[in-house]
């Protein structure tokens, strides 16, 4: 089997376990990390991307990892190092006009079919036919269509090795899957509209045996876009933690070794550490390389980095996460980070903001808005899971265990950004809180915020404040500088992310929020500077953000759109303010233009 390149932010954004791959000799199923061959020779630990608050808050304790290259395993480009499997089983000639399965190690494909010079070819020829149709359910399994048992025989007794496929052309409809034998037949229009009892398979686990299930499933095509929906998790790298030191002693091993000793016993010298690593090195806990770059470091140093590992407080899940970053931005936005400038700015920090940069600007109706270039930063993505069919289905966890410890595949981005906030006054001690949002729109989110079961939200606890109106005006308006910063930064909208943040008081409903608009790329040198560059001549993006904003080329339908009960969004669409979903992390839901509109800064 010729080997395939994946990147590996790509496996985590796309791919992953339980996706089907499309190789060069037919579609595979991309199996869980403990059947892919990889850590064969080199255990995780190897290979970790060190985030505690990451690992903290949203993964349970589990470690993240990155997938090793072909160059750290020491094999060639050429020879693959993550094991597929043929999936699905079942093929279509349509020479012959035959869907059948191959059961016998033979050198023929399809039954009328001529042998080929023998199996190995056949089974390439069976691959490389492989039909485009599956079926899946809810809870995530995935199987072969059932083709069979689609069509009700005239005989109990009748089991056909294959099916006729009769009829051609674009439509479901046009097809008819006749039985040779007993000539029984049923519509495939008909088939893929209907539900069908469902095997609890999940083919990403070779050779386990099947758990029940009680949900139906449905016939998919194999490439449509909702069969696999990863399911991914980020954090962004703040202080105090935002060093490559930091980054180093929060390593599991190092982590865990420094967590184990007793209060009166802290690490006091740069000779007592080095012991401690040495000792993990010895239990290959912890790589010969990662200890040879910590001695690098001075005594004070390494030092000081370890009380911000031992003594700084871990989010315990992801509202604390999301309000911990909010506050380094701010904070940092008012003082700069680190607040005394390094010499060579972007290095060596992960996270960099220099105060003297930030711009206060005026908006539309005269509220300040803060404008902060974050010069660089530092992201971990992680992929948890999938979902199949709906969004809203429950995630499909694929965790890997390695001895006692989970992990999950992630990827490190580095690149930069622009936070914006509301500019608060810093001679008041209390937060800001967002201006008064008004109109019909407000209104309708505010009442959804306060009883989101009235409105038919299915949401966490944890997940509540993203339908506040706050929420929603800063994701608006998050959107509209995306498509504004694509026109002058040189990136299309699609490499642009975001992030939102808001802190909600539960008490009284008041918000404060703000977002950060990033671009990043795997690699430790990151991005250009295309999108700070643009903070000296902001106010030419805002404007163009605010164009037009009452307008929108499929009004008056999106125009007149109102959010209501069972509905996701307001006034928005993908002329106006939906967009790429690489960029948005919350699916393009909780959006309404009507409420920017009503309630411009």
């Amino acid at each position: 089997m010729p080997a395939q390149s994946l990147r590996r932010s790509q496996f985590i954004t796309t791919y992953g376990p339980g996706a089907i791959l499309e190789g060069p000799e037919g579609p595979r199923i991309i199996p869980v990390l403990g059947d892919s061959g990889l850590f064969d020779q080199q255990g995780p630990d190897n290979f970790e991307i060190a985030d505690s608050r990451l690992s903290q808050a949203l993964l349970g304790g589990a470690g993240i990892l990155h997938l090793p290259s072909n160059a750290e395993l020491d094999m060639t480009d050429s020879k693959y190092i993550y094991d597929t499997f043929p999936f699905p089983d079942w093929a279509l000639c349509m020479e012959h006009k035959l869907l059948y399965r191959k059961m016998t190690n033979d050198n023929r494909a399809c039954p009328r079919c001529k042998p080929l010079s023998g199996s190995s070819d056949a089974w390439i020829r069976v691959r490389q036919e492989a039909i485009r149709f599956v079926r899946a359910c809810p809870a995530g399994h995935l199987d072969d269509v059932d083709w069979p048992h689609l069509i009700s025989h005239a005989e109990q007794v009748c089991s056909p090795n294959h099916l006729i496929w009769r009829g051609e052309g674009g439509a479901l409809r046009h097809i008819e899957i006749v039985c040779p034998n007993c000539r029984a037949s049923i519509n495939l229009g008909t088939a893929y509209t209907r539900e069908w009892p469902c095997s609890g398979r999940f083919p990403e686990y070779q050779g386990k045996a099947r758990p029940g299930c009680d949900r139906p499933s449905k016939i998919i095509q194999r490439g449509a876009a909702n069969l696999r929906i990863a399911e991914l998790q980020t954090a962004l790298t703040i202080p105090p933690r935002s060093t490559a030191l930091h980054r180093l002693l929060e390593m599991r091993a190092i982590r865990i070794a420094l967590a184990s000793r007793p209060d009166d016993q802290p690490v006091r010298s740069k000779l007592a550490l080095t012991g401690i690593l040495e000792n993990l090195v010895q239990q290959n806990y912890l790589p010969q390389a990662v200890l040879t770059e910590i001695q690098t470091y001075p005594e004070k140093i390494l030092l000081a980095a370890i009380d911000d590992i031992t003594k700084g407080a871990l989010p315990q899940n992801v509202r604390t996460l999301r309000l911990q970053e909010f506050e380094a931005l701010r904070h940092a936005a008012t003082h700069g980070a680190p607040p005394q400038q390094s010499r060579t700015p972007g290095s060596p920090p992960l996270f960099e903001i220099i105060q003297n940069q930030v711009r206060t600007l005026p908006g539309p109706q005269g509220h300040q808005l803060r404008i902060t270039p974050v010069n660089r930063l530092r992201v971990v993505m992680v992929q948890t899971g999938y979902r199949r069919l709906d969004p809203l289905n429950p995630v499909v966890d694929r965790s890997f265990e390695a001895g006692q410890h989970r992990w999950y595949p992630g990827v490190e981005l580095f690149g930069e950004g622009i936070f914006m906030d509301l500019n608060p006054d810093i001679q008041d001690i209390t937060p800001l809180q967002h201006f008064t949002l008004y109109g019909d729109a407000a209104d309708a989110w505010y009442v959804a915020w306060l009883d989101p079961n009235s409105f038919g939200r299915s949401l966490h606890p944890s997940e509540q404040y993203q339908i506040h109106p706050v929420f929603v005006w800063w994701h608006t308006l998050a959107h509209r500088l995306m498509n504004a910063l694509s026109v002058d930064s040189g990136y299309s909208a699609a490499a642009v992310r975001e992030r939102v943040y808001v802190d909600v008081d539960e008490r009284t409903g008041e918000a404060v929020g703000g977002i950060l608009l990033y671009t990043s790329q795997p690699g430790g040198d990151g991005t250009l500077g295309g999108l700070v560059a643009l903070v000296p001549e902001f106010e030419r993006v805002l404007q163009r953000a605010f164009d037009n904003i009452d307008t929108c080329s499929n009004d008056p339908l999106c125009g007149e759109e109102r959010f209501g009960p069972g509905k996701y969004n307001g006034a928005a669409c993908y002329a106006c303010s939906l967009v790429s979903e690489t960029s948005c992390e919350h699916r393009n839901m909780q959006l309404d233009r009507n409420l920017l509109l009503e309630n411009l800064p």
